[in-house]
């Protein structure tokens, strides 16, 4: 079984290098497709087909076949604006080709499947979960029929940056495997991996070929090298175990893309390295020892595809928490931040123009729903089916206490169960409320989901309206207090209120670049931010009274790490939006009216603030208003007669226009506000 493209020509085409994406090639191109062949070169049979690449299929002991593929429609969540790239997550179907389902919902993607000796299935997965762009490329296991998907081994380990193309070593429960970078093909030194040495344990790595390198990263400080092939460099690529000591392998001394370099090799754990086979013309990969082996044991199928919904257990979800009273988890919150989208109509969208400029938010936050955490700390609970969720532990006014910053997808009808949260798994949790979970002796609970639903939350509609009803009738203006304007209107990039709170860092969020580690209680969210604090116990909190509703889309909005967008960027819109600040033409005529009737008091520019728009109320705009005769309490004096004023008239027709403009071809921001999509 193999992955093949029908291209026109083993060439590149014309003017490929040359550019920054691939849009036009995959929608002129024929897609990867799975064939299958005898080993005697009869029998070739293709087996899928479509719009989407099929690669890197593996056989499964009960007779299907697993791969990854872009049926998942999704982009690759890295690399530069102008390029569209894919990502891919793991399928299965069967072995004539029929019946094909997604074993995981990755928003990052998963890659490089294997069946592994007691029946599962060993792949890489990428995470791009507020940590660690770089370091995360762990290896995860999964069951055929895609529930119990699970890391493996390096979680939270940084280096090496990825381990890729595992294979079970006959008979010893370890793997093979290659440590690599993050941008590179899965090409590095083969190294050999046992899980049992712990999840994070980088014991648990042991260098087989110690002279290389991965081509990105380093494995310094992190493995136990002794013994193997001592290489001056070069790069090893798909590591078959022939036994506990052998590999046949495929290496070049050369560059990592070498398409001549690459020839089959027989190396073992002393030292020897025996040339196989090597072809002139093209590089060799994947040899396969043509023999019988043991089948691994057919792991039965558990789901229930007429569910739409898994169920999750926890026994304790304090065990493993340190530093937090277990009285004060009161709530677990089930969170999910989207994939982002492809097709071939749109290319890829991006959440940012450029994501690594940010290293905070990289794509739109969800909440599913909360559910009550019961007084022995066990809770039982349905989770959506194919969605990547996780999970956030609440205090009693629903503030977040510890984040998981990663995730996690479940089949449909997959019941599964942790102990707590981070804990180890080499102690059962105290059972300090009989043996037996409070949370299992009920119904699972369905998640309530927050006051705006479970859509993703969109700063401009969803948590603007509470600055507007509490803050902006002091923190707005020309001299808002302490400085600190909340209002509205749009910006270049955002709006007002979420410039401001950027610029003085008011609310904690975690960092994408931060590294693998675990992730600590109340390292950041509602806890550790400065606007939750001035809110509860500052100057405002005698002022300000929030509502429950209110309340709850503050501080779950700076939980979900304060994203401002709840959609993409579509990088080939029919009709361009209407970015109202960056029209330069309307501030220019604008300020011009500004100039010959405010400039008595006012720096034209410094009254002429498009963000000072109301996109409900046009007629309300602050440099309408202030100035208007009646309007008592703004500008000392009138400044225009009244409606009829010639200028004021200018200026209103200016902002009506504009504001009808920008509704009509809604930015991001406001197309949310508006209820479009992408």
């Amino acid at each position: 079984m193999f992955g093949y493209a029908k291209a026109k020509s083993d060439k590149p085409p014309a003017g490929w290098l040359d550019r920054r994406t691939n849009f036009d090639l995959r929608r002129n191109e024929e897609p990867t497709h799975l064939f299958e062949i005898g080993i005697d070169g009869s029998g070739l049979r293709q087996l899928t087909e479509g719009q989407w690449s099929d690669l890197d299929p593996t056989y499964l002991p009960g007779g299907d076949v697993a791969f990854v593929s872009e049926r998942c429609a999704c982009s690759l969540q890295c690399n530069e604006y102008d390029k569209d790239e894919t990502s891919c997550n793991l399928y299965v179907m069967h072995g004539d080709g029929s019946n094909v389902r997604q074993m995981s919902a990755s928003k990052d993607g998963d890659y490089l499947p294997h069946a592994l000796a007691d029946g599962s299935l060993a792949y890489t997965r990428w995470e791009y979960q507020e940590r660690s762009w770089a370091h995360i490329q762990s290896i995860w296991v999964i069951r055929p029929d895609g529930t119990g998907a699970d890391a493996l081994f390096k979680q939270h380990l940084n280096n090496p940056w990825a381990l890729e193309d595992m294979r079970s070593i006959p008979q010893n429960g370890k793997l093979a495997a290659v440590a690599t970078g993050h941008h590179t093909l899965a090409a590095g030194p083969v190294v050999v991996v046992d899980p049992d040495s712990g999840l994070n344990n980088p014991v648990g790595i042991r260098i087989v070929t110690p002279g290389v390198q991965p081509p990105e990263g380093g494995m310094a400080g992190t493995t136990v090298a002794e013994g193997g092939v001592v290489d001056d460099g070069g790069f090893y690529m798909t590591p078959w175990p022939l036994s506990e000591k052998s590999l046949l392998v495929s290496y070049t001394f050369g560059k990592q893309t070498d398409a001549t370099g690459y020839a089959v090799y027989l190396i073992d754990v002393y030292g020897t390295k025996e040339l196989v086979y090597r072809d002139p013309t093209i590089s060799c990969f994947t040899p396969i020892p043509l023999k019988p082996r043991p089948r691994p044991p057919v792991v039965p199928d558990v789901t229930d595809r007429s569910l739409s919904y898994a169920v999750c257990t926890l026994a304790n979800v304090a065990y493993g928490v340190e530093g937090v009273d277990p009285e004060r988890i009161r709530y677990l919150r089930i969170s999910s931040r989207d994939q982002w989208p492809y097709d071939n109509t749109r290319g890829g969208q991006r959440y940012e123009r450029d994501v690594k400029a940010t290293m905070i938010n990289w794509t739109p936050a969800r909440v599913i729903g909360t559910v009550p955490v019961e007084a022995d700390g066990s809770a039982s609970f349905r989770v959506p089916a194919d969605v990547p969720v996780y999970f956030q532990l609440l205090d009693e006014n629903q503030m977040e206490l510890r984040r998981m910053r990663s995730f996690i997808s479940f089949q449909p009808g997959e019941v599964r169960g942790c102990v707590g949260c981070h804990e180890t798994r080499a102690v059962a949790p105290p059972m300090t409320h009989g043996p037996f979970p409070l949370a299992l002796r009920q119904e699972p609970r369905i998640p309530t989901p927050p006051p705006w639903g479970d859509r993703a939350i969109s700063f401009l509609r969803d948590v603007q309206p509470v600055f507007d009803r509490h803050c902006t009738g002091c923190h707005a203006g020309l001299k808002p207090a302490g400085g600190l304007d909340f209002s509205g209107g749009l910006t270049a990039k955002h709006n007002r209120a979420y410039d401001t709170i950027l610029a003085r860092g008011l609310i904690s969020r975690s960092n994408v670049g931060d590294d693998a580690k675990v992730t600590q209680p109340l390292a950041f969210g509602s806890h550790k931010s400065k606007l939750v604090d001035v809110l509860r116990d500052g100057a405002c909190s005698k002022r300000v009274k929030l509502s429950r509703d209110d309340w709850l889309r503050l501080v779950t909005w700076i939980d979900l790490n304060g994203p401002y967008h709840d959609g993409f960027i579509n990088k080939r819109p029919k009709v361009p939006p209407y970015d109202m600040p960056a029209d330069g033409e309307l501030a220019g005529r604008i300020a011009a009216v500004h100039a010959k009737r405010c400039a008595a008091c006012h720096k034209p520019t410094d009254v002429t603030r498009i963000d000072w728009i109301d996109l409900n109320r046009p007629e309300r705009t602050r440099f309408l208003t202030a100035p208007l005769s009646g309007e008592s309490g703004k500008c000392k004096e009138a400044v225009y007669r009244g409606p009829d004023d010639p200028d004021y008239q200018i200026v209103l027709q200016l902002v009506q226009a504009a504001v009808k403009d920008a509704r009509a071809r809604p930015r991001r921001d406001l197309k949310a506000v508006e209820g479009g999509g992408n």
